[in-house]
């Protein structure tokens, strides 16, 4: 069977490793490679200029409609996702997915709905879980899953959450995805058999259907392609939360091994990324609280200043005044308290890694 839909995802530290996939990949092989990295939405990327560089194709951002080349690279423009529908390539400021756009889910599960079987996913190194519910759905649809080893990957999250997710085929040094991609893009009897370890001993538990093909059973349903596609309004659970971003009723998806919330924008969330996206918007509220308070106690100080007709009054302003700048020095100490503790549990999980 023919893979030749290779998408790749990655976030921080994840440059070096897509560098160095493309190097080694022969010039004559009929692939097509999209790329997400996520990117700031404040300045242009160098990116297609360096990944041309960096290998034997071209590398541009493609534009809304573009139709699918082969040996080329297509990578996701900063404050864009890029999705494949009806055989092109959109390109669009959608909602954000994980906090991010461009986001790694939006391009893997619907190069999964679009080619099934005909995909790659490759997960890189990066912050947070984006990108594991993407390759999750490459893999129910037939594909192939890559996850860079997180012994080599500089920020170890996005790697270890797709592989605690997913459960990928293999687990590779980057060097090593770049080296068996002609390979798997062609996939035989005897890379199905690799499938079953990764090449520095993990077992997955990839299942086989009931013929013994390397397909999963998934895909003799006709309904399966379905399953990968963008969730509907009204799918899964409302939720008791709100979207931080529209604020909009977030609904609760679930599926094997992560728990998803979507609303009906389109913001998406993981639980990892919903806790991040309320701590800022907590954070948020309470600088707002500090500003009020310390609004009114300068307006009061003002106000108290003018009434030397009436002391009585302005000195109960001044009482006023003084309490509410109590008030939100008490919120600025909780808040930088709280960032303290934040630094700390960071650096214990550094360490720990």
């Amino acid at each position: 069977m023919q893979r030749d839909i290779i998408v790749i995802g990655g976030s921080a530290g994840s440059l070096g490793a897509v560098k160095s996939i493309l190097q080694v990949l022969p010039k004559g092989l009929p692939i097509t490679v999209f790329v997400v990295i996520h990117l700031s939405p404040d300045y242009p990327s160098a990116l297609p200029l360096l990944l041309t560089n960096a290998g034997p194709f071209r590398a541009t951002s493609p534009k809304d409609q573009e139709s699918i080349q082969q040996a080329h690279i297509y990578v996701a423009p900063p404050d864009h996702h890029i999705t494949i529908e009806a055989g092109k390539i959109r390109v669009l400021r959608g909602p954000r997915e994980n906090r991010h756009r461009p986001a790694i889910d939006p391009l893997f599960r619907s190069a999964a709905r679009e080619f099934g079987p005909r995909v790659i996913g490759i997960v890189l190194s990066g912050l947070r879980d984006d990108g594991s519910a993407g390759l999750y759905a490459i893999k129910k649809r037939g594909g192939i899953t890559i996850v860079q080893d997180p012994g080599e990957s500089p920020w170890h999250d996005m790697p270890r959450n797709a592989i605690q997710y997913a459960d990928p085929h293999f687990i590779w040094r980057a060097e090593e995805i770049g080296r068996n991609l002609p390979n798997l893009a062609e996939l035989s009897e005897r890379t199905a058999a690799m499938s079953k370890s990764s090449s520095n001993g993990r077992r997955t538990n990839r299942k086989k259907s009931p013929r013994g093909s390397a397909e999963p059973v998934e895909l003799q349903k006709q309904e399966a392609n379905m399953a990968t596609a963008w969730p509907a309004e009204g799918e899964g659970t409302p939720s008791v939360f709100a979207c931080p971003e529209c604020h909009g009723v977030l609904w609760e998806l679930k599926d094997d091994k992560m728990v998803r919330f979507r609303c009906r924008v389109g913001h998406s969330y993981s639980e990892a990324s919903l806790t991040q996206e309320m701590s800022v918007a907590s954070e948020n509220a309470l600088w707002a609280a500090v500003r009020a308070l310390e609004e009114k106690a300068a307006l009061q100080r003002r106000v108290a200043e003018g009434m030397g007709h009436d002391r009585r009054m302005g000195s109960r302003l001044l009482d006023q005044s003084e309490s509410h700048a109590a008030n939100a020095r008490l919120i600025r100490d909780m808040i930088f308290r709280r960032d303290a503790e934040l630094e700390t549990e960071q650096a214990e999980e550094r360490k720990a890694s």
